[in-house]
């Protein structure tokens, strides 16, 4: 009989089935909402909306499926969007997918991608859902343009989506939310891809951060090793002047860290959540062997500090931080990490291993990677806090500035850590009730 050895107790990550991007994240009305895209089949299939609700961000109730194709204009599939709070309601917009019957390629003819919107104002009841742009409506685009996100400044909103052009060259499509019109469309002054997906859009500490993923630049660029890569670019002139993009930088450095969302928690602080995956790459996840896949990443606090954004760890994570572990080996799932000085290191969990020495981190999977290649980075560390769940390892350094997300699966949890000065504390579990 298999026995799971990777079933997570820090991270949000399904019973059965298939998780992927993180959608409709908000605090509203003294609650956290959390949906996630959802698929029953294990490998991936039609797509719903997941969704959780929490008053701290650590013990959840389970809703279940709450979003599926239920009108025309997403027949096959609920895409993903975002929630914003207007006017004391919470309103979500979304993709609905539609493929129509036909000898299409569903990039550029065949597909319907469509603006949907619904709301609610106490978090209990919601409205009917309504479409508000067809693809017909966007301007010399292919089929695929989605993911929509608002953002508002100066009295004004603006709808955002993530777009593929008819020329096949990745840009952000902008319309003014309240009219309708389209606004703006804004491309790179170098190649990004040929499509930018899961667009989000904010301020944060008096700068306008524009966070996408796009798709078709793996090793174009240093570091640039995934399958598809999700950056971050600072938008200095506004997003009302901006015409071209002319900066970008890796949001997380890891294998598995995609399709990031943010939103405003109860203390103002703007939070991050990412799904621990990259679509369309060559490595496994063997939980499918017990019928599920995928999880999203712990809470994090984004800020822009020193002309880089930086993650840290949010407060629900911080309270769940425990007693400290004093030895360095020891059998544990859930633990942390931190060392305040940029010295060398190694953690060694299974065959799994960690290091940093003369200016190289290094991350050597061994056997635990299912895949995953092993990588090394050039970084001045100064220092590092690392959160260690059954089979993943997100790591912050310097600040927060650098940041790897991965996902491994070790045969044990059996730890071995070489370091002079450093604090390991284990950590507690986030509770999950399936609701009645």
């Amino acid at each position: 009989m298999l026995v799971n050895n990777w079933k997570q107790n820090l991270h949000l990550e399904p019973r059965h089935g298939w998780l992927n991007d993180p959608n409709g994240l908000a605090y509203f009305n003294g609650k956290y909402h959390i949906f996630h895209q959802y698929s029953y089949e294990v490998n991936g299939g039609l797509k719903h909306w997941y969704y959780y609700t929490s008053s701290d961000l650590v013990n959840y109730e389970d809703k279940g499926v709450f979003v599926s194709p239920t009108i025309a204009e997403e027949t096959h599939g609920v895409y993903s969007g975002s929630a914003n709070v207007e006017n004391g309601k919470l309103v979500f917009y979304y993709t609905g997918n539609v493929k129509y019957k036909g000898d299409y390629d569903y990039v550029h003819a065949g597909r319907g991608h469509n603006t949907i919107t619904f709301s609610t104002e106490d978090g209990i009841n919601f409205t009917e859902k309504k479409c508000l742009l067809t693809t017909d409506d966007y301007p010399n685009m292919s089929n695929h343009v989605r993911d929509p996100k608002v953002f508002e400044k100066n009295g004004k909103s603006y709808l955002v989506l993530g777009a593929r052009d008819k020329n096949d060259y990745g840009c952000l499509v902008i319309y003014d939310k309240d009219t309708l019109n389209h606004y703006k469309t804004i491309y790179s002054e170098k190649n990004l891809g040929f499509m930018w997906e899961c667009p989000d859009y904010f301020e944060v500490d008096g700068k306008e951060i524009f966070i996408f993923s796009p798709q078709g630049i793996s090793r174009m660029y240093p570091n640039f090793q995934n399958m598809y890569q999700i950056v971050y670019s600072v938008v200095e002139e506004g997003i009302e002047n901006i015409e071209k993009i002319n900066n970008y930088s890796l949001l997380d450095y890891g294998h598995d860290f995609y399709a990031a969302q943010t939103f405003v928690d109860e203390d103002g602080e703007r939070v991050l959540i990412g799904w621990m995956a990259v679509p369309d790459s060559s490595y496994t996840n063997p939980t499918t062997n017990f019928g599920y896949q995928n999880c999203l990443t712990i809470p994090r606090v984004v800020n822009y500090r020193d002309g880089k954004l930086c993650q840290t760890l949010h407060k629900s994570v911080q309270s769940l931080l425990g007693e400290e572990i004093k030895t360095s080996e020891f059998n544990e799932k859930t633990w942390y990490y931190k060392q305040e000085d940029g010295e060398s290191f190694e953690i060694i969990v299974d065959d799994f291993r960690l290091s940093y020495l003369e200016g190289e981190l290094k991350v050597d999977y061994g056997t635990t990677g299912y895949g995953r290649d092993n990588r090394k980075y050039k970084l001045d560390l100064e220092n590092v806090e690392i959160v260690f769940d059954s089979s993943s390892v997100e790591i912050f350094a310097n600040d927060g500035s650098f940041v790897i997300s991965n996902r491994f699966y070790p045969n044990n949890h059996n730890v071995k850590i070489s370091a002079n000065k450093f604090v390991v504390k284990k950590l507690g579990v986030i509770n999950v009730r399936e609701e009645n």
